[in-house]
């Protein structure tokens, strides 16, 4: 497993340099993704692409607008590697800015109530895998002769670590989130009994308890990956 730090800024020149989905942070890949789900009869390929553009370049509409048409060319060659899906391998840490976090998995470190957020955000993988990616790992803090140490996981703090996940590489967490979800589903299933009894220890009924574990099992049979960018025609 890789470390990678969070946070593309872009290039100065203005020809895109971006040909890798790690490039993209979380935040314009779930733009990306929403763009794709959201494509109307209306829109004409250069719609969508300067709609791209405006995404990757962090620049508005009318910036795109503003380029000269070998320049626009030119850009819209690099977006060449959205018709390709996201790839990413798991990885041990990511800093984003001053922050840094690692990646847990090994289930049994994670308590069953993040867990239960875990089925809820899996219902939009994409739009949700900041959400998923905080529910995975343990903050860190540097101490005063430079080595990184785990700190408590704080769960009122989950949307500060979600917001955190925004600017973190997009791929490299998918990967990450994806590998996950594999170990997740198979621990459940191996595990099923005995998290149906711990669930009964907590005070529910067996029945309930059941169709908890089974829920979750359902859950993870309905994960939506991201897939190539899909031409207009295919997403009409």
């Amino acid at each position: 497993m890789e470390e990678v730090s969070g946070g593309w800024k872009g290039c100065g020149a203005i020809f895109i340099r971006l040909t890798m989905w790690n490039k993209l942070t979380i935040q314009q890949a779930q733009e990306i993704d929403k763009l794709r789900r959201n494509v109307s009869k209306d829109d004409t390929e250069i719609d969508i692409e300067t709609k791209l553009l405006s995404i990757i370049l962090n620049k508005n509409q009318s910036e795109i607008d503003s380029l000269g048409w070998q320049e626009y060319l030119d850009q819209r060659a690099a977006l060449k590697f959205l018709e390709q899906e996201p790839e990413g391998t798991p990885i041990q840490h990511v800093t984003i800015g001053k922050r840094k976090y690692r990646f847990v998995y090994d289930i049994r470190q994670i308590p069953f109530a993040r867990y239960i957020e875990s089925k809820t955000f899996a219902k939009d993988f994409i739009g949700n895998l900041h959400k998923l990616a905080a529910s995975m790992v343990i903050p860190q803090r540097k101490t005063w002769y430079g080595k990184w140490k785990d700190t408590k996981y704080d769960a009122s703090k989950h949307i500060e670590y979600s917001n955190d996940m925004l600017q973190a590489p997009f791929e490299a967490v998918y990967g990450s989130a994806v590998f996950f979800y594999h170990l997740y589903k198979n621990w459940i299933i191996a595990s099923k009994d005995y998290m149906i009894a711990e669930q009964v220890k907590t005070g529910k009924s067996q029945e309930e308890a059941e169709k908890l574990v089974n829920d979750l099992l359902r859950s993870m049979d309905g994960i939506t990956l991201l897939r190539k960018l899909k031409t207009i025609s295919e997403s009409r």
